[in-house]
C-alpha cells in the first residue's frame, strides 16, 4: 500500500513545523503559519486500522487479540513499518507483563525484539514522513503512550521524544499504561507529564502510583498536592497507612510536604501513628504546619494515650504558639481531656519556659477539666517544692492562688513551716493563702509550730506571725509562755501579740506569770507585761516568789500589792524557804524576810510595806538565826555589826522593828 505525503516544511517560509494535536494541524515555528497535512491514498487504509487495533490491544493487555491483529497486519503487508512497530510492541508487552509468557519464552522473544528493532532502524534512524503519518493516524493516547514506553525500553530516544509530544495524558485509559508512563515520566523528570497522569486518577493503579510518587517525585512544592490527589480517590485500604508512615519516617522531603501528605491521609481515614507524626513532622514544624497536622489528627477518634502525647508536646515543645495550637486542636476535637497533673508540674518546673508563657499555658490548660484534687496537687508542688527564683515564682504563685477557692491544710502547713524560697514575698503569699475559704480549726497548731521553727529570717517570721495572729490563729498555752519568756520581739510587739492570742482564744496557764518571774532577770523584767499575764487564776512557785521579792525592780505603786498577791498564791510554804544572798561580801543564808531586808533596792515606803506583810501576814521572823559565811548568828547581831553599811531601806526596816535596840 503506497502513501504519498505533502512536504513537512512550511510552504510559506520553509520553516520547521510542530504538530498541534488538538487541531490536527502543523504550525510553523518560524512564521506561525498553520498547515494541514494532506495525504493522498491509492487504496483504503486497512493496514493502518489493523495496526492501530493491535497496538490498542497491547496497550490494554488484550494479548490474544493483539496477536491476531498482528498476524492480520503481516498478511496485508509484512514489510510495512506499522507492522514492524506493532510486532515490537506486542513482544515487549509480553515479556514485561507478569504471566503473559512462560519464563522459557523470554529469551527467544527478546532475540526477536532485537532483530525487529534492527530492521526498524534499517528503515531510518529518525522518524520518516511515513512513520510520522502513522503516529498521526494512530491518534489514541493509550497507543502513543505505549509506544513511548516501548521506544524508551529500546533506548530509541529520537522516536520516544517525537511520540511523547503527541500524547494527551488526560486521554489515557489503560491502567497499566498510565502506571508505567508515570514511572517513566518521573524517572525522566517530565513533571508536567507526570502531573497529567496523576490527575487522571480514575485510570491509574493508585497504590502503585502513590509509592512511585512518594519515593521518586521531586519535592518541588507540588508533591504534597499530587499525593493528596491520589489519596482522595479512597482506593487505599486502612493498612496502607503503613506506606504513609514509611514515607514520613524515611523521606528527605520538607516538613511542609510531609505534613500535607499526613493530613491528607488522616482525612481519608488512614490514621498514621502519632509517634511517627510527632517525630517526623510536628516536632520539626512551624506553627502553621503543627496546626495543619494536629487539626487533621484530632478530628479522628483518638486514644487517651494519644491525647497525653499531644499534651506532652504542648508542654515540652518550647514554642508557646505551637503549644497553644496543640491545645486548641484538642479542645476543638470535643474529646474528653483530663490533663495529668504531672505534665503541668513538669511544665512549671521547666526553666526553658519563661513565666509569661507558663501563665499562657496555664490559661489554655484551664479551658479543659482539671479536678480539685489535681489542682491541689499542682498548687502544692509549685508553692512548696518548685525551685524557681523568687522573682520568677511570684507571678505563677499569684496566678495559682487567684484561681484557688480553698487550699488544703497539708499544703498550707507545708508552705508556712518548710518553704523559705519566697523570702520577703512570703508574708504577702501567706496573706493571700489565708484570704481563701480556709477552716481555721484545721490550723490549731500552725502558729505554735511556726513560732518554734527556724525556716525564715526574723523579719519574715515576725511578719508572718503577725498575719497568722490577725487571721485568728492561736498558740498553745505552753507555746504562749515560751513566747512571753524567750521571744526577742520588742515589748510593744510582745504585748500586742499576747493580747491578740488571748482574743483569739489562747489560754494563759495558771503558771504563766510564775514562769515569767522564774526566768526573768532584773533587766529583762517588764512591769507592763507582767501585769498583762498576771490573772486571777495565776499561781506562783516559791522560786518565782523569791525572784520577784528579792531581785525584780517593779513599779513602786504596785510592788507591795504584787508581793502580797504572789505570796498569797504561792503553791509552797514560804516559811520553809532558805534564801542565799550576798551582802557586804558575805554569803548569807536566811529566810525570805531577812533576805529581802538585806538586799532590797525598793523605796523605804515599799520596803516597810513588804516587811510588815511578811511579818504580820506570813509570820516570818526578822531576828531569826542566819548563817553568815558559815557562822550562825542572829540577824540583829549581823546588822548591828554592819549598821554603817546598810541601805536606807534596810535601816528603815531595822529601825521599824528595833533591830538596833540593845533591849530587843
Amino acid at each position: 500500500m503506497t502513501v504519498r505525503f505533502v512536504a513537512r516544511k512550511c510552504d510559506q517560509c520553509a520553516g520547521r513545523l510542530q504538530y498541534i494535536r488538538e487541531k490536527k494541524i502543523w504550525k510553523c515555528l518560524y512564521c506561525g503559519a498553520e498547515i494541514e497535512r494532506q495525504e493522498q491514498y491509492s487504496a483504503l487504509f486497512t493496514i493502518k486500522n489493523v495496526v492501530r487495533q493491535s497496538l490498542l490491544d497491547s496497550a490494554y493487555r488484550r494479548l490474544e487479540s493483539a496477536a491476531d491483529n498482528l498476524l492480520e497486519c503481516k498478511k496485508i503487508d509484512s514489510h510495512y513499518i506499522g507492522t514492524l512497530i506493532a510486532g515490537l510492541t506486542y513482544d515487549i508487552i509480553r515479556v514485561t507483563t507478569p504471566g503473559a509468557c512462560e519464563p522459557r519464552e523470554v529469551s527467544p522473544i527478546l532475540t526477536q525484539v532485537a532483530k525487529n528493532y534492527k530492521q526498524l532502524k534499517a528503515f531510518s534512524t529518525t522518524v520518516t514522513e511515513e512513520e510520522e503519518a502513522l503516529y498521526e493516524f494512530l491518534e489514541e493516547s493509550d497507543i502513543l503512550a505505549t509506544l513511548v514506553l516501548v521506544y524508551d525500553s529500546l533506548g530509541d530516544a529520537i522516536r520516544r521524544d517525537f511520540v511523547t509530544q503527541m500524547i494527551d495524558a488526560r486521554e489515557i485509559f489503560s491502567i497499566p499504561v498510565n502506571t508505567n508512563l508515570l514511572r517513566y515520566a518521573i524517572k525522566n523528570e517530565l513533571i508536567d507529564l507526570a502531573d497529567q497522569i496523576i490527575a487522571n486518577v480514575n485510570n491509574i493503579d493508585v497504590k502503585t502510583a502513590l509509592i512511585e510518587v512518594m519515593e521518586k517525585y521531586p519535592d518541588n512544592g507540588s508533591k504534597g498536592d499530587r499525593i493528596t490527589t491520589l489519596l482522595s480517590t479512597n482506593e487505599l485500604k486502612y493498612e496502607d497507612r503503613r506506606l504513609i508512615e514509611t514515607y514520613l519516617s524515611k523521606s528527605p522531603d520538607t516538613v511542609s510536604t510531609k505534613s500535607k501528605v499526613a493530613s491528607a491521609a488522616i482525612n481519608q481515614g488512614l490514621l498514621v501513628n502519632l509517634d511517627v507524626l510527632m517525630d517526623h513532622v510536628i516536632r520539626q514544624a512551624d506553627v502553621a504546619i503543627v496546626q495543619e497536622a494536629l487539626s487533621a489528627f484530632c478530628k479522628t477518634k483518638i486514644s487517651d494515650e494519644d491525647v497525653v502525647k499531644i499534651l506532652s508536646f504542648a508542654y515540652e515543645c518550647g514554642n508557646i504558639e505551637s503549644a497553644k495550637v496543640a491545645l486548641d486542636c484538642l479542645k476543638d476535637s470535643e474529646q474528653y481531656v483530663l490533663i495529668p497533673t504531672k505534665l503541668l508540674i513538669s511544665m512549671l518546673s521547666d526553666s526553658k519556659i519563661n513565666q509569661s508563657d507558663k501563665i499562657a499555658l496555664l490559661d489554655k490548660s484551664f479551658e479543659f477539666r482539671i479536678d480539685d484534687k489535681s489542682f491541689e496537687a499542682l498548687l502544692k508542688h509549685y508553692l512548696c517544692f518548685n525551685d524557681d527564683s523568687t522573682e520568677k515564682r511570684k507571678p505563677i504563685v499569684d496566678y495559682l492562688l487567684e484561681r484557688a477557692v480553698t487550699i488544703s491544710s497539708a499544703t498550707v502547713n507545708t508552705y508556712v513551716l518548710q518553704t523559705s524560697i519566697d523570702g520577703e514575698n512570703k508574708p504577702s503569699i501567706v496573706e493571700k493563702i489565708f484570704s481563701k475559704e480556709l477552716i481555721l480549726s484545721f490550723f490549731n497548731d500552725l502558729l505554735s509550730d511556726y513560732m518554734a521553727s527556724d525556716t525564715d529570717t526574723s523579719e519574715v517570721k515576725t511578719a508572718i506571725v503577725e498575719i497568722l495572729s490577725q487571721k485568728g490563729l492561736k498558740v498553745s498555752p505552753g507555746d504562749l509562755i515560751e513566747y512571753i519568756c524567750d521571744s526577742p520581739d520588742d515589748l510593744p510587739t510582745k504585748i500586742r501579740f499576747i493580747q491578740k492570742m488571748v482574743a483569739n482564744g489562747s489560754q494563759l496557764r495558771a503558771d504563766a506569770a510564775s514562769t515569767y518571774l522564774e526566768r526573768m532577770t532584773p533587766d529583762s523584767f517588764s512591769s507592763e507585761l507582767f501585769s498583762l499575764i498576771f490573772t486571777p487564776v495565776s499561781l506562783f512557785s516559791l522560786r518565782a516568789a523569791e525572784n520577784y521579792l528579792l531581785w525584780i525592780k517593779d513599779n513602786e505603786t504596785v510592788k507591795g500589792a504584787n508581793v502580797k498577791s504572789i505570796l498569797d498564791r504561792c503553791t509552797g510554804d514560804i516559811a520553809s524557804v532558805r534564801c542565799h544572798v550576798s551582802h557586804l561580801g558575805n554569803t548569807v543564808t536566811c529566810n525570805m524576810l531577812q533576805a529581802y531586808t538585806l538586799v532590797t533596792t525598793d523605796s523605804q515606803t515599799t520596803a516597810l510595806e513588804v516587811a510588815n506583810f511578811l511579818i504580820s501576814g506570813k509570820k516570818l521572823k526578822l531576828n531569826d538565826v542566819v548563817q553568815v559565811s558559815g557562822s550562825n548568828m542572829r540577824l540583829k547581831k549581823y546588822v548591828m555589826a554592819n549598821s554603817v553599811s546598810l541601805s536606807t531601806a534596810t535601816n528603815a526596816i531595822c529601825e521599824q522593828y528595833r533591830m538596833f535596840s540593845l533591849f530587843f
